[in-house]
């Protein structure tokens, strides 16, 4: 999936994006990742969250499904009211959280291909949204180049403080 499809829909859409698996998206897609999704959950039930199916005791960090789970239950628990829909695009087969609830896998090539063909319901990014094969529009080699990287994760730590529900 190209870096600009990324960032488009985390920037220009209401849709939340996290960097569930390789976290150098978090840097260069301007979003949040799995270190701002355990912060929130600290925020949302003032404790650390438990990784209970992972290995991370034995690791840097935790596995991707693991990931995906606290991602998955920092929406559940902030937000009960209300059903979600959550799309995870890797190239790491993780198609067996389909079982676990409201997942939907698709590798990075099915969902350029389902969101070109129309058979997704995501809109197409504009092409002015990405360009040099997937290279954000607003890449720079200015090393000096600065852009607030806690944006994403102050407006998504909003919503977690003000969460609307379905009941209001």
């Amino acid at each position: 999936m190209p870096i600009g499809w990324v960032q488009w829909y985390a920037h220009e859409t209401d849709i939340p994006v996290f960097a569930s698996g390789n976290q150098h998206l978090k840097s260069e897609c301007e979003i949040p990742g799995l270190s701002e999704a355990e912060r929130l959950w600290n925020e949302v039930k003032g404790e650390e969250y438990e990784y209970s199916n992972s290995e991370f005791e034995n690791h840097i960090k935790p596995r991707r499904r693991d990931g995906l789970r606290l991602i998955r239950a920092l929406y559940e628990e902030t937000f009960p009211d209300e059903d979600f829909r959550f799309i995870v695009v890797d190239d790491e087969d993780v198609s067996d959280l389909e079982n676990e609830g409201p997942w939907t896998y698709y590798t990075p090539w099915d969902f350029v291909e389902a969101v070109e063909s129309g058979d997704f319901a995501l809109e197409e990014p504009p092409s002015d949204a990405f360009r040099n094969e997937g290279v954000p529009f607003n890449s720079t080699n200015d090393p000096d180049f600065d852009h607030d990287k806690e944006r994403e994760i102050r407006q998504i730590q909003e919503e977690f403080r003000t969460p609307n529900s379905s009941s209001q």
